[in-house]
Parts: structure tokens; sequence; C-alpha cells
């Protein structure tokens, strides 16, 4: 028996809109494009995501936080996603009750992902004032967007030095 060969994920460029586009319009072009580029944390990541310096990273355990989450250091030269690849893909020890599985109801090997929704994708990374990292979620199944325990919105949009809308990080 082969096989099955996974299909590849399209490689979607940084996300820019051009000016005469209405800065509404731009917005809402970014957050579809945002969410076509999340990559499912069920696969390993496509693209490299290198932090420069030291930081600290929140991990929910469930989808919206609601069983907490785990706080931990990652280093500079870090890849974030194959670390968030690592840490989800880890079976879990311990498995309460009232946890909801969103993959399977047998927790047969319970991985961690299965918890935090159907489909849970990341769209990108928040840098808080303390210089804490927040993963943006995306779920394609729910068509909902959180971080932590609640939902997030696309920041604001501007225009970069060639003249195109981009998010302002």
């Amino acid at each position: 028996m082969a096989p099955k060969t996974e299909t590849q994920d399209a490689h979607i460029p940084a996300y820019s809109v051009p000016p005469k586009v209405p800065a509404g319009e731009a917005a809402k072009s970014i957050l579809t494009l945002k969410r076509a580029a999340a990559w499912p944390l069920h696969r390993w990541p496509s693209e490299k995501r290198v932090i420069q310096s030291s930081a600290r990273i929140h991990l929910p355990r469930a989808y919206l936080g609601k069983n907490g989450e785990d706080l931990r250091q990652v280093h500079a030269g870090t890849d974030l996603n194959q670390y968030l690849f690592r840490h989800y893909d880890q079976a879990l020890a311990e498995v309460k009750e009232e946890w909801v599985n969103y993959v399977t109801v047998d927790n047969v090997t319970a991985r961690r992902h299965e918890y935090l929704g159907p489909d849970p994708r990341v769209a990108g990374y928040f840098h808080d004032v303390d210089g804490d990292i927040h993963i943006q979620w995306w779920d394609g199944f729910l068509k909902d967007q959180w971080m932590g325990t609640q939902k997030w919105t696309l920041g604001d949009i501007v225009l970069n030095e060639r003249g195109d809308w981009v998010e302002d990080i």
C-alpha cells in the first residue's frame, strides 16, 4: 500500500493591497489573505518564523484558553513555527474529563492540538508591551479567530514605503 500524498499548501506572499483601494476594503482583503495563509497546526510548517531575541510565548491548552495556558521561554534564533508544531504534536500525559477533544472522542493518543478546535491554524503572532508573544489563531472549520481568551481583530492598516496598504505591526 502506498502512502497518501498530501497536497502542498499554497504560498501566499506578504499581505499588501494597492493604494487605489479604499482603506476599509484593503483591511478586509488583508484579513482574508492572513486567514488564507494561516498554516494548519497538525502539519509541519512550510515557512520559518525565527525570533531575533528571547521572549516568553503563551501556549493555550484549549480553544479560547478555557483550560489555561502554558508560558514558555523561547530563545533568540528559535523558529516559532517549528516550536509550536513540536509542542502541540506531543501526546498529552494527563487528560482531564471535562476537556473537549475536537478530533476524536476516544482520546486515543490525544495530541495537544486536538483541544484547540476542529481545525486550528496559526494566522500570526502578536507581541505585547512586555515582549511576550501571543498566537493569533484561525479555525478554518469554525470560521473563528481567537488569541488567548478573546477574539482578535486586524490591527491598523497604513501605507508602506511602496505606497501599498499593510497591517501596522
